[in-house]
């Protein structure tokens, strides 16, 4: 028993590493990820997750900040094969992997909005680490969140996980919270 939980435990930790974080997949969707589509609340650019975390930062909204989350049909539907890039993902299945994505995102949510939440912060830009492009979405990964404080000093928050990008529509949501201090 303790090994199958240790073979579990690798392959989530190796669908994070190699995406950045859990896959989120949801209940068999009736659209695929090449449909012209917006994701559901899709933002329109990198800068508009940006700014809508920043607004949600600053108004201590969790809510807000849960909303700019990929939805659960879109990940399990639409974007569970993009995101579960090992073959002990696959075999878990997008309902295990989504619920593990949603219980880190939740824990990583709680701790960036503790140590930023309220804080007046304006919205400066996003600096990508790395960028991964598929047929039909691009990943922006390990995001820094670039803003000035109160007293216009700038800080690079890294709270935010990775972005997808779903090429045919342009929108753009966000994948998990991800707190590095």
């Amino acid at each position: 028993m303790r090994a199958r939980v240790g073979r579990h435990f690798v392959a989530a930790l190796a669908l994070l590493c190699g995406c950045g974080e859990v896959a989120t997949p949801a209940a068999p969707a009736t659209i695929s990820v090449d449909d012209p589509a917006p994701l559901q609340g899709g933002l329109t650019s990198l800068d508009a997750v940006g700014q809508a975390v920043v607004a949600a930062l600053n108004a201590r909204d969790a809510a807000g900040l849960a909303d700019l989350l990929v939805s659960e049909a879109d990940f399990k539907g639409r974007l569970f094969a993009s995101l579960a890039n090992h073959p002990n993902a696959i075999k878990m299945g997008p309902d295990l992997l989504w619920d593990m994505q949603r219980r880190q995102a939740a824990d990583e949510l709680d701790r960036a909005l503790a140590q930023f939440g309220g804080q007046e912060l304006r919205y400066v830009g996003l600096e990508p680490g790395q960028v991964e492009d598929g047929p039909v979405v691009r990943f922006h990964r390990r995001l820094a969140l670039i803003v000035d404080d109160q007293r216009g000093e700038r800080q690079r928050l890294q709270i935010l996980g990775s972005v997808v990008e779903h090429l045919p529509s342009g929108s753009f949501k966000l994948i998990t919270y991800r707190f590095r201090d």
